[in-house]
């Protein structure tokens, strides 16, 4: 399946969960990262917490209003000068009693 479809349809699911939160790296090109850094902080969900001079940024992600996190993420590779993201953390509490899942 490719990942275009997983998250397609991921997203036409009715989200049950209340809390999604992703811990993701980013790297961009050094030299445009303020410019990266300005877009990817204007989308939904999204909090960078750090950016380093060679690049490297250390962003969360959390589902918003009209957009999944694992949409959000995925949108990142459309960014010009993004050179890799990866997600490194994850974390969610489904709305159904005694389930946690990390």
């Amino acid at each position: 399946m490719r990942l275009s479809t997983f998250v397609e349809s991921e997203h036409a699911k009715p989200r049950q969960q209340i809390e999604n939160i992703c811990g993701v790296l980013v790297h961009v090109k050094p030299d445009i990262r303020h410019q990266v850094n300005e877009v990817l902080a204007a989308k939904p969900g999204v909090e960078i917490h750090t950016m380093t001079d060679d690049g490297r940024l250390v962003i969360t992600v959390e589902d918003a209003e009209g957009a999944w996190a694992g949409s959000t993420i995925t949108s990142f590779h459309d960014v010009p000068g993004v050179l890799s993201v990866a997600l490194v953390y994850h974390h969610f509490d489904s709305d159904e009693e005694g389930e946690c899942q990390s």
